[in-house]
């Protein structure tokens, strides 16, 4: 943890001022923040000018996040933080990052088909995020980062990733996977070779071990309609998610803002979605981070004040 130093009389580079003011809304501005003045919902030009305020926000919120975790900013001009000083925070304890970095995970993967496959207009695409984001709600529930441990090479799993597949004639899967998932160029193949591939790879018999396109581990009838839930062979790197989700969180208010070019766009329930789409988005990023980055910082500054006032009343006794 580092003091931010005035080399040349100059403090530290944090963007512009907005950004912390704007950190600052996103993480304690309640729903006055992403709601309308009342009576006004319905007003186009009211709605316009909120949501395109409110998204330019979070974009600057989301960055400073961002920075933040990587070590590239001083936390509101005070502290900078490494990643040993964010291990001690309450919010990054080792035995909850792994589950919280794959449930960001699974937000990530799930999010780019809202933004490319809604948005043909600005009502729709939010009524797709809303869903997306409730049934992200309803997984963190029922996986949360505080529940059992999370590795996904446990004893439980390990032999389920080697079993041959065994769907009955009458099972459905949720979702298939495809050689054009993978990246197999089947467009430019032969369909005489897909065939003969396909008819050596049936009388090889026994021999052949089927790896079938598993999910995460779901409970019995828990489906998801937009979210993502695939299998991962290991824990991915929290801080390398929470960098890509922030970025892809950018693009999502940044298609917000080109989905809404003028007043005229905000029909009489855009604002309503929006902020509930903000809100359970806030929800999602915030809910602990800022509170411990602001708890951490506060606890530093006491400290690097104390060893000031020990080297200052030192040299006066």
């Amino acid at each position: 943890m580092a003091t931010a130093p005035y080399v040349n009389d100059s403090r530290p580079s944090t963007g512009k001022l907005g950004t912390s003011q704007s950190n600052i809304a996103f993480g304690h501005g309640g729903n006055s923040v992403s709601l309308p003045p009342p009576g006004t919902t319905h007003n186009p030009h009211t709605v316009y000018q909120h949501i395109q305020n409110t998204a330019s926000k979070r974009i600057s919120t989301l960055d400073y996040l961002r920075k933040a975790h990587e070590g590239r900013v001083y936390w509101f001009n005070t502290l900078l933080f490494s990643k040993n000083d964010l291990a001690r925070m309450p919010f990054f304890d080792a035995r909850k990052l792994a589950r919280r970095a794959t449930n960001y995970l699974i937000l990530g993967l799930s999010l780019p088909s809202i933004l490319d496959l809604n948005a043909s207009g600005p009502l729709e695409y939010l009524r797709a995020l809303n869903a997306l984001l409730i049934e992200f709600e309803s997984y963190q529930q029922i996986h949360s980062p505080d529940g059992p441990s999370s590795s996904s090479l446990s004893r439980a799993r390990i032999p389920q990733m080697f079993k041959r597949a065994t769907h009955g004639a009458g099972t459905k899967g949720r979702r298939t996977s495809s050689a054009a998932d993978i990246g197999l160029p089947l467009s430019s193949c032969d369909p005489a070779d897909v065939r003969s591939i396909t008819s050596n790879v049936a009388s090889a018999g026994s021999c052949v071990v089927n790896f079938p396109i598993s999910e995460q581990e779901l409970l019995p009838g828990e489906e998801y309609t937009h979210l993502l839930t695939p299998s991962l062979p290991f824990d991915p790197d929290f801080f390398e998610i929470f960098a890509t989700l922030c970025d892809v969180l950018i693009d999502c208010y940044t298609r917000i803002i080109g989905l809404l070019p003028s007043p005229a766009m905000c029909a009489p329930n855009v604002g309503e979605m929006f902020a509930k789409a903000d809100t359970r988005l806030r929800k999602v990023i915030v809910q602990g981070i800022v509170k411990d980055f602001e708890d951490a910082s506060r606890s530093g500054a006491k400290s690097e004040l104390t060893g000031v006032n020990k080297v200052v009343l030192g040299g006066l006794a």
